[in-house]
């Protein structure tokens, strides 16, 4: 406290504003900066959706959460995609999901080693602390499918959910 004090009391007046002021803004380091959807790439991913069947939507309640970034509404061929963060990544991650409820009827699509060499060390340090085990796969691998480009991803999905498959 008496370091404090006689910080203040040095810096003066104006540095007390700046010594403030600096604690009130917290300043992002080491957070990387707040991801930016890629026009081009949503348009592709937006009209691939779409000639699929499946509707994409910006507004939904659940959207004023201000962690959530989208959902998949499950049993429906539709996507929630908040108008927040990379909306292209998030729209890839929720429609993953779809793949998986609608087409693959749970089961996996990618293989242990696979998700396992694909994942970010930051997504498996989140995966760890905030996914319950009984859903950590479906995460996993959705995660893992959000990083392909538009075109490949596309093509898998046209995969996983032909006729075949279900």
């Amino acid at each position: 406290m008496n370091v404090c004090l006689a910080a203040v009391a040095k810096a003066g007046r104006s540095g007390l504003f700046s010594l403030v002021l600096g604690f009130l803004i917290p300043l992002p380091f080491g957070r990387p900066p707040a991801p930016r959807t890629d026009p081009a790439t949503w348009a592709l991913l937006l009209a691939g959706f779409q000639e699929r069947g499946i509707a994409v939507v910006a507004e939904h309640p659940r959207c004023s959460e201000p962690a959530l970034y989208g959902l998949y509404v499950r049993g429906r061929r539709e996507v929630v995609v908040c108008q927040r963060g990379d909306r292209s990544d998030t729209l890839r991650h929720e429609g993953w999901h779809l793949v998986q409820s609608l087409c693959l009827s749970g089961r996996p699509w990618l293989d242990r080693g696979e998700v396992d060499r694909k994942l970010s060390r930051r997504d498996q340090r989140e995966l760890a602390v905030l996914v319950a085990p009984d859903r950590w796969w479906r995460e996993a691998e959705a995660r893992v499918m959000a990083q392909l480009p538009p075109d490949a991803y596309l093509a898998v999905l046209d995969q996983a959910c032909a006729p075949t498959h279900r």
